[in-house]
């Protein structure tokens, strides 16, 4: 009977799960929590808030290539390590500060760096290094930390906030995952295995000729060659146009249920259950990755959210509201689960990393474009409404772009017509 061998990379990426889940969900998810109390204080538009969150994503645009590049070169637990170094003081200095422009300046490079550094880039390295045969599982696993982080860092933050005010929560939330960051990189967090570790051969070496692997996962792209590419083009619009508009709502969320007369506790309750069908949402698309078309898989979730922004422009009352939420939440859940799959199946695994950080610099101008333009459209209208209107239209377009991408050819010059066909 054979033994069952516990592959160390299920621990390796369950730290990396960890700090994707930490270094995502107190950036990006929490950043509505503060849009009341910070521009009640200093006095500033909620448009002009917002340029925290463009700094955020403009700094991501930088960091996203220079990381990718170090993590090929250097350790990955020093990289983690210097990572939640700036993380945690980038967040504890903004809590302390009277200046928007250092705030504005500590979003921007060192929290843009060290949530880099520490979160879903790193996540994902670290886990296509460590699997080959189930790499898609993982992968799929692995995307799920963006909504768990949510799920944890929204509630709890509201809960900071109410109970020590804002800038003290900021510095606890700049202190704890710091820590936990380090602890994860010294006793969790390698490189990558060797022949030596146990279960490689299984993962690395026990499928390699069951021709499930085309081609194309073994091809090396260089940026001339994607910048040449149709596929990349279509996908790089499509994914940055859905990516922008989920990035617009889910920073004024927050903002936008207060207005319309729910107060903290209860707004804490319906994004965290947004947060968990995204989550179930991640699951749902990594299962159906390896049975549908996956043109039609972001057609679904791209639907999805067009539905929930009609929701939010109808304002039903907050059962309908919370029912809503619940089941087309799985938009916001879907799209990274879409794109990691996407982009691997059309470009394979040897050139993924870079493949997605190229990706990441064209798609954060969509993102940064409409986070500006929905803060603008408040300012201006006293309401977020016609923003997801012309984030419908949006949403539409990106349907169509992804709709045009064509299926990979492999060598034999077969159509790799099957979602998982580079993936598997």
């Amino acid at each position: 009977m054979k033994s069952v061998v516990f592959y160390p990379g299920w621990r390796v990426m369950s730290g990396s799960f960890i700090c994707a889940a930490l270094a995502l969900g107190f950036t990006s998810y929490i950043f509505g929590m503060f849009t009341v109390p910070l521009t009640e204080e200093f006095g500033i538009s909620r448009a002009n808030y917002n340029n925290g969150m463009i700094g955020l994503m403009l700094g991501a645009a930088i960091a996203a290539p220079v990381v990718g590049w170090l993590l090929d070169r250097l350790s990955v637990r020093l990289i983690v390590a210097a990572c939640a170094l700036a993380f945690g003081v980038a967040l504890m200095m903004i809590s302390r500060t009277e200046s928007l422009w250092l705030m504005l300046f500590m979003v921007t490079l060192p929290l843009a760096f060290g949530a880099a550094g520490c979160g879903v880039i790193m996540a994902n390295t670290v886990t296509v290094r460590w699997f080959k045969r189930r790499r898609g599982r993982a992968l799929g696993v692995v995307a799920l930390s963006t909504s768990v982080g949510g799920f944890i860092a929204q509630p709890l933050t509201a809960l900071l906030i109410e109970s020590l005010g804002w800038r003290n929560a900021l510095f606890l939330i700049g202190l704890v995952p710091m820590l936990i960051f380090w602890l994860l990189a010294l006793l969790v967090i390698r490189n990558r295995p060797d022949e030596s570790t146990p279960g490689y051969r299984d993962e690395f070496v026990g499928d390699a000729e069951s021709g499930v692997v085309g081609a194309a996962s073994e091809r090396e792209w260089t940026t001339a060659q994607l910048m040449r590419n149709r596929n990349f083009w279509l996908v790089s619009c499509g994914i940055g146009l859905i990516f922008g508009v989920d990035q617009a709502v889910l920073t004024s969320q927050v903002a936008y249920f207060q207005d319309i007369g729910y107060d903290l506790k209860t707004v804490a309750v319906l994004v965290s259950v947004k947060t968990m069908s995204a989550i179930c949402g991640k699951l749902l698309i990594g299962y159906l990755a390896d049975k549908v078309d996956l043109r039609l898989i972001f057609a679904y979730v791209a639907t999805s959210g067009i539905l929930l922004m009609a929701v939010y422009i109808w304002q039903p009352g907050y059962y309908l509201l919370l029912l809503a939420i619940a089941l087309l939440g799985i938009a916001v859940g879907g799209i990274f689960p879409a794109w990691s799959t996407i982009t691997a199946w059309l470009f394979g695994a040897r050139s993924y990393g870079a493949v997605m950080g190229i990706m990441a610099i064209i798609m954060q101008p969509f993102a940064i474009a409409m986070m500006r333009f929905i803060g603008e459209v408040h300012d201006r209208s006293g309401s977020y409404v016609p923003a997801f209107a012309v984030f419908i239209a949006l949403a539409l377009c990106a349907m169509l772009l992804v709709s045009r991408v064509r299926a990979p050819v492999c060598d034999d010059g077969d159509v790799a017509s099957r979602p998982n066909a580079v993936s598997a």
